[in-house]
């Protein structure tokens, strides 16, 4: 099988072309033979192509390698020329040499003598020419280079001081010595020397022998001093608290890297001394920054605040290593743990003011009318809700991966942040929103003469916060932060009891100041005329006028709250009172009115309240007068009236029946001769046009309907 396969490969050498085409033929249709000649075409030319591509290569090389073999064989030949030439001049030198030692053998040592004296006289011209050579040097500031060729020269100099120009010398060039000693102390002393150059003076002060200990005080007195210098300006230039670090991250703190390390190399016995210098000014650098990021009062700060504290941080972490001993990251993460909580605070601040503008625009625009309740409700909602999101976004790029402050042992920075941003940021969010709800409740400053529309807008808003956007925001936290109840965090039910709490407070404030306000009106409206002089004809307009607020109040509700705005078919449901024996019966059997239960966030609940506290006021005015025969009769028909427009509105009818019966009750005890208009005459009377529709307008007036 293995020979029979070999003879149909191409590839080897005993294939049978024969037996080959017999195989193709007896498999291959004829489609596939023509495809099998077009590759065979195809692979035949590749190859053609690929064996001239080669002969060209080689060629090339070949060409390549001769042209290279005759250009060795010139340069040998060139070679062999230029060494002839060479053993030639070799050969006359060589004869030149011995004829010079026959003429010169007998001057020899006079050439010597020559040679030598051609020295002294070439080293005097330098020691003449030394001053000119060091002012010039110095002049450069090439302050090494004064030093080392002075010292060279110092000892022969020395040693022939007794000669005048000598001496003339030497005292001109120790005079530059001096001059560039003392210029190398004030270049050690001055502030604006930069590092590398305080590090070549203390080096060739030290060098020609200047005393260790001036030295090391003079240099920690100027190191004391540039640092200074940097912190002020650090202090007025700088645009914000990224800048500050910044800028301290290329001048102040290399310096101080850079005075440690030539200190340490230079005196390295007296690090002692340069702990406490670099310890100083270390706090004056820590206050500065710690300052400026704590004086951000802008929470749209808070990325670049993150920034330049991580910047800060991993400078002081490389401090911490380049100089043993000098070890500020406690503080650094302390500065980390107050600017966090800084930051908590802004975002806080930020979100009640942007709650207090969210209701001043609530407030103008129901100045302007606006109808749409239920969207200004759902707007405070949703500006809370986004302030907290955003703040807890901004919080999160302290926790971030790219932060290195955020790989800190939790128990160090991240623990009591996460807790911080739940406690001190959201439940302290959610108390702070409700101390703006207590404000609006109150009354107090610029909220006491609101609409009292804003105050259910207000406790809708809340209402709907303490349902779901509350345990959502609380829940989103603790995900975010990975915090768990165990850690001692408010249970999410206390956050959201406080909310509904300051909801119903709102709710029962907006229904009280609601039907206060509809009760003074319908008492002013109704103490015009207490003794009219004929017996009533219509319903006064006062009342009217209430039952169409009262109307107009449950349609927005009803807008507001959802339900059905239009009242259920009134209906009365029990004896109407005919005489005063009937109302005195019925006031001893009058239900009890309770003004203090919960109100339901419901249209008919809130309905219930304002009519309560409207009939109140109602009674407690006609308790306040004293009424003729046609006094108590007016009375009657509005009673009626209110009672067959106000008991369709409320959740109970009783309430209203019961607060009218009493209402009336009052009027008949105050009246000497009370005579009641027959049911009949009422239910007339109350489906009559008003009177002002059939009556002048003057006449009406001065009758008070």
């Amino acid at each position: 099988m293995s020979s029979f396969s070999s003879v149909l490969d191409v590839t080897k050498p005993d294939f049978d072309v024969e037996a080959y085409v017999v195989k193709l033929l007896r498999e291959k249709s004829l489609d596939g033979l023509v495809k099998e000649e077009e590759e065979m075409v195809s692979a035949v030319r590749r190859l053609d192509s690929d064996v001239h591509q080669i002969v060209y290569e080689n060629y090339n090389k070949f060409l390549t390698a001769t042209n290279t073999v005759r250009k060795i064989q010139d340069e040998f030949t060139q070679l062999d020329s230029e060494m002839k030439s060479l053993s030639q001049s070799m050969t006359t030198i060589s004869t030149l040499i011995g004829n010079l030692d026959g003429v010169l053998g007998e001057k020899r040592d006079d050439i010597l003598q020559l040679g030598s004296s051609y020295k002294v006289v070439n080293s005097l011209k330098h020691i003449f020419d030394l001053p000119h050579v060091l002012q010039s040097e110095f002049d450069e500031r090439n302050y090494g280079e004064v030093l080392r060729m002075f010292k060279l020269a110092e000892e022969s100099l020395e040693q022939y001081k007794d000669v005048p120009t000598v001496q003339t010398v030497l005292q001109k060039s120790k005079k530059i010595y001096d001059m560039t000693e003392n210029q190398l102390m004030d270049q050690l002393r001055n502030p604006a020397s930069g590092a590398e150059l305080v590090s070549e003076a203390v080096d060739l002060l030290l060098t020609i022998g200047r005393d260790e200990d001036e030295v090391q005080q003079v240099l920690l007195r100027c190191s004391e001093q540039s640092l200074r210098e940097d912190l002020k300006e650090l202090s007025s230039n700088h645009s914000d608290v990224l800048d500050l670090v910044d800028k301290a991250s290329e001048s102040f703190i290399p310096n101080l890297t850079l005075i440690a390390t030539t200190h340490d190399r230079l005196f390295e016995e007296k690090r002692d001394e340069l702990l406490a210098v670099l310890q100083t000014e270390m706090n004056s650098l820590h206050a500065l920054v710690s300052k400026v990021f704590l004086s951000s009062m802008d929470a749209k700060d808070c990325s670049i605040v993150v920034r330049a504290l991580d910047r800060y941080f991993r400078k002081i972490s490389t401090c911490r290593h380049v100089i043993p001993g000098l070890d500020f990251l406690p503080l650094t993460i302390e500065l980390i743990n107050e600017v966090s909580k800084h930051e908590i605070d802004l975002s806080l601040l930020r979100i009640k003011e942007e709650l207090k503008n969210s209701l001043n625009e609530v407030r103008k625009a129901l100045i302007n009318e606006e109808k749409d309740l239920s969207g200004l409700a759902s707007k405070i909602e949703q500006v809370f809700v986004h302030q907290v999101k955003t703040a807890l976004a901004n919080l999160l790029l302290f926790t971030a991966s790219d932060v290195t402050f955020a790989n800190l042992p939790p128990d160090e920075f991240r623990q009591s942040f996460a807790l911080n941003a739940h406690e001190r940021l959201l439940v302290q969010a959610f108390h702070r929103f409700a101390e703006l709800a207590d404000e609006y409740e109150s009354g107090a400053g610029e909220t006491r003469f609101i609409d009292p529309r804003v105050l259910l807008v207000f406790s809708v808003a809340l209402q709907h916060l303490s349902n779901k956007s509350a345990v959502y925001l609380l829940n989103l936290c603790r995900e975010q932060f990975s915090l768990t109840p165990e850690e001692g965090l408010t249970d999410i039910s206390v956050v959201t009891l406080e909310v509904k709490l300051r909801a119903q407070k709102l709710v029962r404030c907006y229904a009280e100041k609601t039907g206060l306000s509809m009760g003074e009106t319908l008492v002013k409206g109704c103490t015009m005329l207490v003794q009219p002089a004929a017996t009533p004809s219509a319903i006064r307009a006062s009342v009217r006028r209430l039952v169409e607020e009262m109307n107009i109040c449950d349609s927005e509700l009803a807008l507001l709250l959802g339900g059905d705005s239009k009242p259920k078919e009134a209906r009365v449901s029990r004896r109407p009172i005919t005489t005063a024996l009937d109302a005195a019966r019925d006031s001893l059997w009058c239900e009890r009115i309770d003004f203090h239960l919960q109100i339901h966030f419901n249209r008919a609940s809130i309905i219930t309240v304002i009519v309560k506290v409207v009939l109140k006021i109602f009674i407690e005015s006609i308790r306040l007068q004293t009424y003729s025969k046609f006094g108590v009769e007016q009375v009657q028909v509005d009673c009626y009236y209110l009672q067959r427009c106000l008991a369709a509105l409320v959740s109970d009818e009783v309430v209203v029946n019961s607060m009218v019966d009493q209402a009336l009750s009052s009027a008949l005890k105050r009246c000497q001769d009370p005579v009641l208009v027959h049911p009949s005459r009422l239910a007339q009377l109350c489906e009559a046009p008003p009177a002002s529709a059939n009556r002048p307008s003057s006449q009406a007036s001065s009758l008070g309907y």
